[in-house]
């Protein structure tokens, strides 16, 4: 499907490897400029395609950074026409067994940059008169996982976000959606089995198993296809499409709404 995104400028963070790196090479494949922030990033520009990914180091876990890097991407490139706002994952563990400093690292990790980069972007786009905002989340905003606490709340947080932001810029040609994976097959979510396996005694294999049993589809997400959702819905293809919430799992949550 001709998605109509080449020449366009996108800014993709947390974008070193998994969701996020394929995600850029996604946009990049459709002849997009791409930002793409992370802590490893070398700076160095990559061709694909007929687009190209522009690597930024960023950490955002700095609130001053982070709060310039919007315009840092328009001073250079004079627009921004897709905002992809990723972020890494928190630590998997039960409430009970998590200290004050763990929520407050996870809220400058998983909400506080989605704030400050979804108003910056935002406030461009609307006085461009056009743009989107995807924002990644995950099933556990509809479906928390025990572990997960700090992941589904905060993400939860920066849901309620994304759909007010849409609200408030439909009629000015900016739209904002979000795409929530379920368990795709990324080195995080490896960790997260390996991690398991450690704590029951079991091997990651059946740890896998475990995930997988509840997938009617019978396996995981691969990053690609995350990659594809997030595409369609940065690009004008899904122009009437705005406020939604894409599940992306295999059919693993159950939830009617």
């Amino acid at each position: 499907m001709y998605l109509g995104l080449e020449n366009g400028v996108a800014l993709v963070t947390a974008a070193s490897r998994g969701i996020g790196r394929a995600t850029a090479e996604r946009l990049a494949g459709e002849g997009m400029t791409v930002v793409a922030t992370s802590r490893s990033a070398t700076g160095n520009t990559e061709k694909i395609g007929n687009g190209r990914i522009e690597q930024l180091a960023l950490d955002l876990d700095d609130s001053d950074a982070t709060a310039g890097l919007v315009q840092t991407v328009v001073d250079r490139f004079g627009r921004l026409d897709v905002m992809v706002l990723n972020t890494p994952g928190p630590r998997i563990l039960p409430a009970l067994n998590l200290g004050w400093e763990d929520w407050q690292r996870a809220h400058d990790q998983l909400l506080r940059p989605v704030v400050q980069l979804g108003t910056a972007a935002s406030r461009v786009m609307r006085e461009q008169g056009a743009g989107a905002i995807v924002l990644l989340t995950s099933t556990w905003v509809r479906q928390p996982a025990l572990g997960g606490v700090l992941s589904s709340s905060y993400r939860s947080a920066a849901s309620a976000f994304a759909k007010t932001l849409a609200a408030e810029l439909a009629g000015d040609g900016v739209r904002v959606n979000q795409v929530m994976p379920g368990a795709t097959g990324t080195d995080r979510m490896q960790g997260i089995v390996e991690m398991k396996a450690r704590t029951n005694g079991t091997s990651v294999d059946d740890e896998i198993t475990k995930v997988v049993k509840d997938i009617p589809m019978g396996r995981w997400g691969v990053a690609s296809e995350i990659a594809d959702a997030i595409a369609f819905l940065a690009s004008p293809r899904s122009s009437f499409v705005t406020g939604t919430s894409l599940t992306v799992d295999g059919g693993a949550v159950r939830a009617a709404h």
